[in-house]
């Protein structure tokens, strides 16, 4: 397959997708979650993403670790509509959180640690000025390939903007790693703007732009393209007599009609009150980032992604009464379209695989458990995820949007068998939830519980043989996913489930 065929492929897959093609336009439908927390706001001094990928349709959640490669020359990799980018032919490994067939959706912990997540964050923008039809879904794959740091992530990710243009309506990149955390919002065109999150603070973003006021003589806090502000001077978005000083989020963003209707508004909302302990109203005007009432702990933020209003106003169930939370009047944080929760502990100082300490969901996380997984670390087990396991963009890109053969093989996932306990609880909320929830609490907390030891024996492993340490995370990740599986079958035949063989 060559370049020309790559870039033919991924435009027929986004023309035939009625469903993708829509939501991309008008944003209503991606409804992703992030939270990122600064390293002196979080409980154990790491840095903590945490990120619910929200999507329609018929997904599948496809998780591969894929090694370093090196194809030994300069290669061009064809970006989907025509445009190449020109590289020097080595990529760093990384774990490749994959939902096919979305475009917009895939997530990236790379060898370095370095984290990257996005929220569909639509703009006013109407103009596209791109080259030879930009860059989209190859952005996200080409930083996590290259990028050491998350600093210089955002410097890579704002220079293919200006290069390619960016295609999409608008998003924001969510990119963190062991020392620090930024927000990317990325415009349709060439425009785009990445402000730094404060280490003793946390920052919500809902799929709506958060970045507010912009200073890029600052370069310890701000990036971006140098005619950010006179762009929109000449778009009549900002008026700098009228409006005062330049507000990004104001000048770009889609303005709102109604503050209910927008999702977005009650999610960043209830995010806010989660992490503060206090009262805010319902508004726009939600600053970029907030100090917590409390350091913030990974069970925190499991809970927070877990969200449907309870106990509040927004709260359109009663309390599961009157159906399912995830597809009530108000959207909330954990939602009809989550198809998977992730949640990164980051910390340069951990030694090798203990650098980028993660939590994952194979479906939604009401549903489901939080398997612990490593940055680091060998093949997964195969029912994490299929297709080629070494580095080969021909055939990860065939595999992503002709996806006919992925989904003939997809009952080997153990992302297919939760989805199957999703439906069933979907299907009667009140009934079944607590009997879910109570499994899923019991192997958590087993997990959770025993993490401390096992990371602090391997600590002291990889001090004495890096090779043996290596292998117990791939043990390590292979029991627990063993573990989950198990737990899964228990639920589906609680639920009265047909049963499938073991993965």
């Amino acid at each position: 397959m060559n370049a020309r065929r790559l870039n033919a492929l991924i435009l027929a897959a986004a023309l035939l997708s009625p469903a993708l093609s829509a939501a991309t336009r008008d944003g209503r439908n991606f409804d992703c979650y992030t939270i990122v927390v600064g390293k002196a706001a979080s409980a154990d001094g790491s840095v903590l993403l945490a990120h619910n990928e929200d999507d329609w349709g018929d997904n599948i959640v496809n998780v591969r670790r894929i090694p370093p490669g090196d194809y030994g020359r300069e290669r061009n990799v064809a970006l989907g509509r025509g445009a190449h980018y020109r590289t020097d032919g080595r990529t760093a490994g990384f774990l490749w959180i994959e939902v096919a067939p979305q475009e917009y959706s895939d997530s990236f912990v790379n060898a370095h640690g370095v984290v990257l997540v996005s929220d569909s964050c639509p703009t006013r923008e109407t103009e596209s000025d791109l080259t030879d039809g930009g860059i989209g879904y190859m952005l996200r794959r080409i930083v996590a390939e290259k990028a050491r740091t998350a600093r210089e992530a955002v410097a890579l990710a704002g220079a293919l903007i200006e290069q390619f243009g960016y295609r999409d309506s608008g998003r924001t990149y969510a990119v963190a790693d062991g020392n620090e955390a930024w927000l990317l919002a990325a415009v349709r065109g060439r425009r785009w703007v990445a402000q730094r999150v404060p280490d003793d603070e946390v920052a919500i973003l809902p799929n709506h732009m958060t970045i507010r006021r912009v200073d890029l003589g600052d370069s310890v806090r701000f990036q971006g393209s140098a005619d950010l502000v006179s762009y929109a001077e000449a778009r009549g978005w900002y008026d700098p007599e009228k409006d005062g000083p330049f507000d990004f989020k104001k000048a770009y963003t889609r303005p709102s009609t109604d503050l209910l209707a927008d999702h977005n508004t009650l999610r960043h909302w209830r995010g806010l009150e989660l992490l503060t302990g206090r009262e805010w109203p319902i508004g726009e005007n939600y600053p970029f980032s907030v100090k917590p009432a409390e350091k913030v702990t990974v069970e925190r933020l499991m809970a927070i992604l877990r969200d449907h209003h309870e106990g509040t106003p927004y709260d359109a169930t009663d309390g599961y009464k009157t159906g399912s939370p995830n597809r009530a009047k108000f959207r909330t944080i954990c939602t009809a379209t989550t198809v998977t929760s992730l949640i990164a502990s980051l910390d340069a100082s951990r030694p090798g695989p203990l650098a980028a300490s993660l939590w994952l969901t194979l479906g939604k996380p009401d549903t489901t458990v939080f398997l612990p997984l490593y940055g680091a670390g060998g093949a997964l087990p195969a029912g994490f995820g299929l297709g080629p396991q070494t580095h080969d963009d021909e055939a990860f890109y065939r595999q992503h949007f002709e996806e006919a053969g992925f989904k003939a093989a997809r009952g080997m996932l153990l992302n297919t068998r939760v989805l199957a306990v999703e439906k069933a609880v979907e299907a009667d909320y009140g009934a079944k939830i607590e009997a879910v929830r109570k499994g899923i609490e019991i192997l958590e907390r087993s997990f959770l519980d025993g993490r401390s030891a096992f990371e602090a024996a391997l600590s002291a492993q990889y001090a004495v043989n890096k090779a043996e340490a290596l292998k117990s995370v791939d043990d390590y990740v292979a029991a627990a996913f063993d573990r989950a599986a198990e737990m899964t079958e228990r639920l589906a035949k609680t639920l009265g489930l047909p049963s499938v063989p073991s993965h």
